[in-house]
């Protein structure tokens, strides 16, 4: 490699009339900054390739768990379809018994008064009134049938001679009073039912007849209307029974839907953070696919033989850096002075058979695509040669030399490192140099001239000496 150089440093010298010195010292740099360069990117890819494992790692693992929180997301979801679908149907059944019991109960009030009313007329009545009833031979019509509606309930013959032997025991008031409704049977019902829809079966119109009479018919229509009454208040009962049940249902159901509600929202909060560590892992391993080539492979192959894939993608990198690291050093050492034509003559050493990236890239091995990008902005070119003067100024071991008659690159040191600028012609310009070196601070030597002051000798061959508290 030395000996090509020496070659191709002759052939510019005839063609371009430009001299290239070509010392030892650039191989013995070679050599130093090969074994620098190698041990570092040993380094740099194992720490990458361990990141990206990790990295590839989480990123399935999370994977997993999202399609699992997916599942139980969805399984929620038609949790809470189902149980808001049947708190509609509950609300539905507990409006139509609630409509149901109101109109029950807005009709007990009527029947009860009726009840009431009737039995106070009953008690009402005394001796009197029921001799005044008997004593008819020949009754009237409406007295007629009152009697014959009385008996049918009693349960007896409705003849005029058997009702006034009725009317003639002394506890006939007080059997009607306690008359057990339960005895009443449907057939007894209907034919009450014929009395009670006769148009002049009217307590005001038999009244005008009999006031006894009067007593009597209330009585009969009461009983015929709590007859009524009785299925409506069983109907009540189980309305108001059905009621509770769907509110019981109604509620069990509430609080079950509020139950899913919380674990959905909470389903939905893990699974919203899951995404966007998953989103964030995925956008850190493209950022290292892009950093490590090899390092894509691994990511590709997956699927079948994740570890078997690793190993051979880990163990490609680490051979490519033998002859990678070897010419990115030589770069560093040989490559300054040459034209970018001569530079991929030299680079071509793939006849020798050593082992190299096939796409090497002498810029993309040592240097990150952020940091170029903050050159260009700094006032670097963008293109390739620029970038790669760039970074031999930038990682080479020596004080670069720059022939920069267009001032890019004074421009962009000025913008990269803000430092101190010195020419020869200033008066102080070796104790700036100096206090430069002392504390740490770049300095800018320009408008460098064919000879140089031999009073920069040690600070360019690096022969520096540090003092701590006055101690050599």
């Amino acid at each position: 490699m030395h000996q090509s150089v020496e070659q191709v440093s002759e052939r510019m010298k005839l063609e371009l009339r430009r001299h290239n010195y070509v010392t030892p010292n650039n191989y013995l740099e070679l050599v130093s900054g090969y074994k620098k360069l190698l041990t570092e990117k040993h380094s740099e890819v194992g720490e990458q390739v361990g990141k990206l494992r990790s990295g590839l790692f989480k990123i399935d693992d999370t994977q997993e768990k999202v399609k699992a929180m997916s599942v139980e997301l969805e399984e929620a979801k038609k949790q809470v379809a189902q149980f808001t679908k049947e708190c509609e149907e509950y609300l539905s059944h507990i409006l139509q018994q609630q409509e149901e019991a109101a109109n029950q109960q807005k009709s007990l009030p009527g029947h009860h008064l009726s009840l009431t009313t009737s039995s106070q007329a009953l008690e009402s009545l005394n001796k009197k009134d029921l001799t005044e009833m008997k004593s008819y031979d020949r009754p009237p019509a409406l007295v007629e049938t009152v009697m014959q509606a009385v008996m049918t309930l009693l349960g007896k013959s409705p003849s005029w001679a058997d009702a006034k032997k009725e009317l003639g025991d002394t506890n006939f008031i007080k059997t009607l009073v306690n008359f057990d409704k339960n005895r009443i049977t449907d057939q007894v019902l209907k034919k009450i039912g014929t009395f009670c829809r006769q148009k002049d079966f009217q307590p005001e119109t038999v009244g005008r007849v009999s006031l006894a009479a009067k007593s009597l018919c209330m009585w009969v229509r009461a009983m015929e209307v709590q007859e009524g009454v009785e299925p409506k208040r069983a109907q009540l009962n189980a309305a108001k029974a059905q009621l509770a049940d769907k509110q019981a249902a109604l509620s069990d159901s509430q609080n079950k839907l509020r139950e899913v509600g919380e674990r959905l929202e909470e389903l939905k909060r893990q699974y919203g953070e899951k995404e966007v560590m998953r989103e964030s892992l995925r956008k850190k391993s493209e950022e290292m696919e892009v950093k490590l080539d090899r390092a894509a492979k691994l990511v590709t192959g997956l699927a079948g033989e994740k570890i078997r894939w690793e190993e051979r993608g880990l163990e490609k990198d680490i051979h490519f850096l033998v002859g990678d690291c070897l010419l990115a050093a030589a770069f560093l050492s040989y490559m300054g002075p040459f034209l970018s034509s001569y530079r991929d003559e030299l680079l071509n050493i793939q006849t020798v058979e050593i082992p190299c990236s096939p796409t090497f890239s002498f810029a993309a091995f040592l240097s990150k695509p952020t940091a170029v990008r903050d050159w260009n902005i700094q006032g670097l070119p963008s293109d390739a040669f620029s970038t790669e003067n760039g970074v031999i100024i930038t990682r080479g071991n020596r004080c670069p030399l720059i022939i920069d008659p267009q001032g890019q690159a004074l421009k962009w040191i000025k913008n990269m490192e803000g430092l101190k600028v010195i020419e020869f012609g200033m008066a102080d310009y070796l104790q700036v140099l100096e206090n430069a070196i002392q504390f740490g601070n770049p300095v800018l030597l320009q408008n460098v001239q064919e000879e140089l002051d031999p009073s920069l000798n040690p600070v360019l061959n690096k022969s520096l000496t540090r003092r701590l508290h006055d101690h050599t």
